[in-house]
């Protein structure tokens, strides 16, 4: 028996080896700078939109020219070409396709129609209300009404317009800019700008350096501090290095951490506050009106932006993921949003009024 448990023991330490840096971690977290997420499927939030296009290229027949055209790809699947006659597709009736579209021409569709395979737009689309796609591309602008419904994936070399109420399904990017209206739902955006209104930039550096302040029992661990327990910055002050804080965090209004944050709880920035690195929580994150991180934003439950909050910045790449997202009518976003359940555009959050939590964001980077 001994020999079997001495084996047994040998082979369990040999098993956990690997682990022990994450069980560290997760009993005694310590590290601040949230993981590089490496998407190995794709490296880049359009590749199912640029795939089709590549596709589309191979397969388009040479006798199609370059005007209206009706017939099969190469591969057999059907489909139309809309060049120098709209009409052939808005005065289509029934309102469904069940070929492939190609518009050559810019166009505005009537609405309420729905496309079964994909769209391609070598030319501004401007979709009407209540239209479904399987999923489409645009070279330029694309512009979807109200109501629109996206199942696969959107892609737009232009500026991405989302009509109110509208629910976009899988990958979205632009290569420009993304702009949501009221009560979108969404699962992934990518691109430059993603806005939810008026877009924002990142605030000025304050005219004055604010009066230095550190949490008077946090410990010093590596390159950052750690706090047992809640913390709570004061208004107004300046936090020079990055905080680990065992409990809730909460950053006072227009108070300013020059490193990044990580709490075992929830992560709440006042108004106008500033985070120079990342914000990392195992629970949920708020940002106030006007507030702004630099890096970053990565909670397990939810992420709640608030007007006029800013994530990031032109030339500074971030990323704002969580298993639920929302962002306050009003927001702009720089970069890339993934929520793993839902995410949203809210005229106010959820909870109450917005002049009780906030509201509208910008996330920066891509």
């Amino acid at each position: 028996m001994l020999p079997f448990l001495a084996l047994f023991g040998v082979t369990l330490l040999w098993f956990l080896l690997p682990l022990l840096p994450a069980l560290r971690e997760l009993f005694a977290p310590k590290d601040i700078a949230p993981l590089k997420v490496v998407d190995r499927s794709s490296g880049h939030v359009a590749y199912f939109a640029r795939n089709f296009r590549q596709y589309l290229e191979r397969t388009l027949p040479a006798e199609a020219g370059a005007g209206d055209y009706a017939g099969k790809l190469l591969d057999g699947t059907e489909f139309v070409r809309v060049n120098l006659k709209p009409a052939t597709i808005n005065g289509a009736s029934p309102k469904v396709h069940n070929q492939i579209v190609v518009f050559d021409t810019p166009i505005t569709l009537n609405g309420e129609e729905t496309f079964l395979l994909e769209v391609y737009a070598r030319a501004p689309l401007t979709s009407g209300p209540g239209t479904v796609f399987r999923a489409v591309y645009a070279d330029r602008e694309l512009t979807l009404g109200p109501g629109s419904r996206v199942l696969r994936w959107t892609h737009a070399g232009g500026v991405l317009t989302v009509g109110a109420r509208s629910l976009l399904r899988g990958r979205v990017s632009s290569d420009t800019a993304v702009r949501l209206g009221t009560g979108s739902v969404f699962e992934r955006i990518g691109a430059p700008v993603i806005a939810a209104g008026s877009e924002q930039e990142p605030p000025p550096a304050p005219p004055a350096a604010p009066k230095t302040w550190r949490p008077v029992d946090a410990r010093r661990v590596g390159d950052h501090w750690r706090v047992e327990g809640d913390l709570e910055i004061p208004e107004g002050v300046l936090v020079k290095g990055s905080l680990v804080v065992a409990g809730t965090l909460r950053v006072g209004l227009g108070a300013i951490v020059a490193g990044s944050l990580k709490a075992h709880r929830d992560i709440v920035l006042g108004g106008e506050a500033q985070v120079h690195g990342s914000v990392v929580s195992r629970t949920r994150i708020e940002l106030g009106q006007a507030a702004w991180v630099g890096g970053s934003l990565i909670a397990e439950r939810d992420v709640r932006l608030g007007k006029d909050a800013v994530v990031g910045g032109p030339g500074r790449p971030a990323t704002v993921s969580a298993t639920e997202v929302e962002l306050q009518d009003g927001a702009t976003v720089y970069g890339q949003i993934s929520a793993r359940r839902e995410a949203r555009t809210v005229g106010q959050w959820a909870g109450g009024p917005a002049g009780q939590r906030g509201g509208g964001a910008v996330i920066s980077g891509y």
